[in-house]
C-alpha cells in the first residue's frame, strides 16, 4: 500500500473514531481522533480537512438517502442543527452550518461532486480557527444519521473513501 493510500485509510479510521465517540457522547474521544491528524507543526493540513469532511458529509447523506429509501418518505430524514441551548433553525445557523448541511442534502441526493464543492466552500469562508466548527458539525449530522438509522432499523453502511480525484 503507497503512503498516500495508507494516509487517507488513516484519516477514514479517524473519521470512524469521531462517529463512534460521538454516538457515544464521549467528546474527549472525538476531539483526540482528531489531533491525530495534526502535522509537526500541530496543525491538521487543509487536505485532510478536507478529505474528512468529505467522508462524513457523503457518509451522512448516504445514511439519510438510505432511510428514505427503506420508508420511502422523504419526510423520515430529518437534520437537527443544534446548539448549547438546543435546536437551531437553518435560516439562523451560522453560515458555515448551512454549508455542511448542503453539503449533506447534496450528497443525500446523490450529488457527491457538489457535496465536494459545497465543502470546498467552506473551508474557504470559514476563519481557520472555525474549521472545527465544521467538523464537529459533520460529526454531529453523521452521528445523528446513524442514530435514526438505528432507530428505525436501516442497515447502516461502513464509512468509505470517496474517489481520489473529485476532491480539490
Amino acid at each position: 500500500m503507497d503512503h498516500d493510500r495508507a494516509h487517507r485509510r488513516s484519516v477514514l479510521g479517524v473519521a470512524a473514531a469521531m462517529v463512534a465517540a460521538a454516538r457515544r457522547g464521549d467528546l474527549d474521544a472525538a476531539v483526540g481522533a482528531l489531533l491525530r491528524l495534526r502535522d509537526s507543526d500541530g496543525h491538521i493540513p487543509r487536505e485532510d480537512m478536507c478529505l474528512l469532511l468529505a467522508v462524513l458529509v457523503r457518509y451522512a447523506g448516504r445514511l439519510l438517502n438510505g432511510i428514505v429509501s427503506a420508508h420511502g418518505d422523504p419526510a423520515t430524514a430529518k437534520l437537527h442543527l443544534a446548539d448549547e441551548n438546543g435546536p437551531v433553525p437553518v435560516d439562523r445557523a451560522a453560515p458555515a452550518d448551512r454549508t455542511i448541511l448542503r453539503a449533506v442534502l447534496a450528497a443525500m441526493h446523490g450529488h457527491p461532486e457538489d457535496a465536494d464543492m459545497h465543502i470546498a466552500i467552506a473551508l474557504e469562508h470559514a476563519e481557520s480557527r472555525d474549521h472545527s466548527q465544521l467538523i464537529g458539525r459533520a460529526v454531529e449530522l453523521a452521528s445523528g444519521a446513524v442514530r435514526e438509522a438505528e432507530r428505525l432499523r436501516v442497515p447502516i453502511p461502513a464509512l468509505q473513501l470517496p474517489p481520489q480525484a473529485v476532491l480539490p
